[in-house]
């Protein structure tokens, strides 16, 4: 797994040039992770607040912060509830209430975004993993109404969280390149789709285990990962659906890049980076050339390495 691991397993690079490094990479990959983090830190820099003073400001003592939090940002499973509150189908996917399960999820987003990258689009994975929680959060709707089974904690059941995103995210990715070696700590090589099959059988297993609005999700986002990788003819859903820029008029006379064309490119750009980190693992990143740096930067900025 070189080419996704390489960089950033570099012992010579220290943890603030890492960092350094992530901030500046503006790659879709890094902006999920930090939205995630930073709505997660606000929102525990809200509560520790509250704790401290604001609590004084209430009349009612038995107000909860997090019972507030979760009202207004987690989907909730019963349909009269979500129609007053809408919004929640989309700022659940961003919202995690534990650090045990914001880390994880981060791990395995940094983890499948990373492959993803490798053979889609970047902006490719806006989509994937905004429409692939909004489906996993649907499903999750879907199965409280529907299986008598939930009908007693429907009225109140949320579902929050990135994992049906993050799950989206790498059943595409293992569905593209379903023999991509994977070198796991205790495992060794393991091909990318056995450790997808492995995490979609652990959510079948585990609904009636606990947490079932959780597993729902989750498979609602890998049902639609595997649609947008087993599908690329339908073009519409690799087009970015969600971006921070504003789409610009371009005037051109060249025709669009195909497929195989962007990947050979990105083939092609990520070889010459692996070169750059070769000779910083060796001889450290002081020697790089300008030009080097030059690339290694401008490619940190346009792409994700």
């Amino acid at each position: 797994m070189r080419n996704f691991q390489q960089g950033f397993n570099n012992p010579t690079m220290n943890l603030g040039f890492k960092l350094k490094r992530f901030l500046q990479n503006r790659s879709p990959l890094n902006r999920l992770i930090i939205i995630n983090i930073g709505v997660y830190i606000g929102i525990l820099l809200i509560k520790i607040l509250f704790n401290s003073i604001g609590f004084l400001f209430l009349k009612d003592s038995h107000f909860s912060f997090q019972a507030f939090v979760s009202t207004w940002l987690c989907v909730p499973a019963d349909i009269p509830t979500l129609i007053y509150k809408p919004w929640t189908i989309l700022t659940s996917i961003f919202l995690h209430m534990d650090f045990f399960h914001i880390l994880f999820n981060m791990i395995m987003l940094w983890f499948s975004g990373s492959i993803f990258l490798y053979y889609f689009k970047p902006k490719s994975l806006y989509t994937v993993y905004i429409i692939g929680g909004i489906i996993g959060n649907l499903l999750f709707i879907l199965s409280y109404n529907y299986f008598p089974v939930f009908e007693a904690v429907t009225s109140h059941a949320v579902a929050l969280g990135a994992s049906g995103g993050v799950l989206a995210v790498l059943i595409a990715a293992a569905t593209k390149a379903p023999n991509q070696q994977i070198n796991l700590l205790f495992f060794g090589n393991m091909s990318l789709k056995w450790i997808a099959i492995v995490f979609v059988i652990m959510d079948i297993v585990s609904i009636p285990r606990g947490n079932s609005g959780g597993h729902f999700a989750h498979l609602g986002g890998a049902l639609f990962g595997f649609l947008f990788a087993y599908f690329p003819k339908l073009s519409l859903w690799h087009n970015p659906v969600f971006s921070f820029h504003k789409p610009k008029i371009k005037y051109t006379h060249q025709r669009p890049k195909t497929d195989e064309q962007y990947n050979r490119e990105r083939a092609e750009q990520r070889k010459r980076v692996d070169e750059i980190l070769d000779k910083i693992s060796k001889s450290g990143y002081q020697h790089l050339t300008k030009e080097e740096k030059d690339f290694l930067f401008n490619a940190g900025q346009k792409k994700n390495l």
